[in-house]
């Protein structure tokens, strides 16, 4: 068990319906994290594969973003 997992004798034990909540908005963060960082990845790798001769990257507020030269 880790620190946050201990249960003290003063506390009330969960019922089955608090747990179940709980570890449903835990894995709905967890999937929202996963999505952001393969979604940032594959940005990435699309602009790696497909690069425009036309095109510079500038990074604006530390976001690459691809300008096309006239």
């Amino acid at each position: 068990m880790t620190q946050q997992e201990n249960v003290s004798m003063g506390r009330k034990a969960e019922s089955i319906y608090t747990a179940r909540l709980k570890n449903r908005l835990r894995c709905e963060r967890k999937k929202a994290a996963c999505a952001a960082c393969r979604s940032v990845r594959s940005y990435e790798e699309h602009i790696r594969r497909n690069p425009d001769a036309r095109a510079c990257y500038v990074s604006i507020n530390g976001i690459s973003m691809p300008v096309l030269s006239a």
